[in-house]
């Protein structure tokens, strides 16, 4: 067994930091406050009461890759934890707002990844779902500040593959507005400055956070215009895209559903 780790360089002299990356493996499996359980585990520690940050640390592990995904990992591609890591670097220069990267540690086994860890600090606001999806009558104030929050990360080069309504969280703000933060990113393409993402892109990345049809109208006429294309238009082609996506991914869902009724 053999170990890849990195530190980010604001806790290089941090020797509380350091102990626990260093034995993060062992921790995890019998300390910690498990806050999520399923395909990947995540749980926070305190490291540091004092400390901000060390107080309230939140560790995912992801789910061991597969033996394909592991020779993919190992050899051709960054693992989620790596790429999760960096990718908060990268939206921190861009002023979006993420929870601190702190670390990300590798597990590696007979020259494979066996499991990655990422390290961060906590962000314990809650996701855009509570004002947006639950409730009847959705929050058109938090509607409007998201459609502007999307289209400032598409100005900005920056597409987020897992934009749902569980992976935005919101702050409020004095003026009665609304301010947003990202997780779960390791999956997210930042385009090179001065790149355009393409318009149809930009509507497919917005078909996941809702299945409201109504939320989601209200939300693209207002990210048109932030970005002062024709409004009416703009409804029409993302309404388009999402109904494509929609259907694809209730097929996708029979078609999963009738296998595991047939393993039964």
């Amino acid at each position: 067994m053999s170990i890849k780790q990195t530190i980010n360089p604001k806790f290089k002299d941090n020797s509380t930091i350091q102990s626990f990356i260093e034995l993060l493996p062992s921790k995890f499996e019998s300390e910690g406050t498990t806050l999520y359980a399923e395909r990947n585990i995540i749980k926070s520690f305190t490291l540091d009461a004092t400390d901000k940050i060390l107080n309230n640390v939140i560790v995912k592990r992801y789910k061991q890759p597969s033996l394909i995904q592991r020779i993919i990992y190992s050899y051709f591609r960054k693992s989620k934890a790596e790429r999760a890591f960096h990718n908060a670097t990268k939206l921190r220069a861009k002023n979006i707002g993420t929870p601190l990267e702190i670390a990300y540690l590798e597990q590696w086994s007979n020259g494979l990844l066996q499991y990655g860890y990422y390290v961060s600090g906590c962000d314990d606001a809650p996701p855009i779902r509570e004002r947006l999806i639950e409730p009847e009558d959705f929050d058109q104030t938090m509607a409007r500040d998201f459609a502007a929050f999307v289209a400032d990360l598409h100005e900005k080069g920056i597409l987020h593959h897992d934009l749902n309504s569980t992976n935005v969280l919101y702050h409020e703000d004095y003026n009665m507005h609304y301010t947003f933060s990202v997780i779960d990113i390791n999956r997210m393409d930042f385009f090179s400055n001065g790149e355009i993402i393409p318009r149809k892109t930009c509507f497919d990345n917005l078909t996941r956070f809702t299945g409201r049809m109504d939320l989601f109208e209200y939300v693209i006429r207002y990210y048109a215009e932030t970005r002062n294309w024709d409004i009416e238009s703009s409804v029409m082609e993302a309404v388009s895209i999402k109904n494509h996506h929609d259907e694809q991914w209730r097929k996708r869902k029979a078609f999963f559903n009738r296998f595991k009724a047939k393993k039964k």
